[in-house]
């Protein structure tokens, strides 16, 4: 049975690190992002802005005899790392629309493209959407909405769909090096962040996805929809 994933930001971090391991697995993967590292005969690469929403609804999943497809939403922003009101509206705009406009647009047209066939869909979602952080506005209401998004898409019953909100923790990806980066006098939990990377305490996005990947091939064994990815422990 050929097996197909999709998944968006490729470009870097846990997207790119997923990617890599599922054309190792024999996957045919499709990456969405706006640049690209990965060559490899089975890896096709779609260059998009996924914060423009009007993009993103051209978009056309292939379709054809896939019988096991899977979609995976990670990429996301952290955004402007600032208090609401001082945030430009046209940033507030561009972080919704990446972060879960997208991958609602993508949800919806990924069930109807492959309403027959067995699929998943992962939504890298964050314990930021269960905790208010000081200047995380979009970023913790936009991963709260995916996954609630994820929990009605379950309770919707589709046909031969699984789909999980996977939480990675704290990763040492590119997002992590912005937080870094951010004004504490706008970021009261920076120093917690800092301690993090210089207590070597971020997971390595290999691991995430190897996780992942576990996941994927064993998800009959979680009875929840939402998962903490310190909680999968690969046997």
């Amino acid at each position: 049975m050929q097996k197909v994933a999709f998944i968006t930001g490729t470009g870097s971090g846990i997207g790119k690190a997923i990617a890599k391991l599922l054309l190792t697995e024999d996957y045919i993967v499709y990456g969405y992002s706006r640049s690209n590292t990965i060559v490899h005969t089975n890896f096709t690469f779609i260059k998009i802005d996924l914060s423009n929403p009007e993009l993103v609804k051209q978009l056309q999943f292939p379709k054809g005899k896939l019988q096991d497809v899977l979609l995976i939403n990670n990429a996301a922003t952290i955004g402007s790392i600032l208090p609401l009101h001082l945030k430009k509206q046209a940033d507030i705009i561009s972080e919704y629309n990446l972060n879960i406009i997208s991958p609602t647009l993508l949800c919806s047209k990924f069930i109807n493209t492959y309403s027959k066939g067995v699929k998943m869909i992962i939504n890298i979602g964050s314990g930021a959407g269960n905790n208010a952080i000081a200047s995380w506005s979009t970023y913790c209401a936009t991963k709260s909405a995916l996954d609630m998004l994820t929990q009605v898409i379950t309770d919707e019953k589709h046909e031969k769909l699984n789909i999980y909100s996977v939480h990675p923790g704290v990763v040492d990806t590119n997002m992590q090096q912005e937080i870094r980066n951010s004004d504490a006098k706008f970021f009261p939990l920076l120093n917690k962040f800092t301690d993090y990377h210089n207590n070597n305490e971020l997971e390595n996005t290999k691991t995430v996805a190897t996780k992942l990947y576990y996941i994927i091939q064993n998800f009959n064994e979680f009875t929840k929809n939402t998962l903490s990815i310190r909680d999968v422990n690969i046997k």
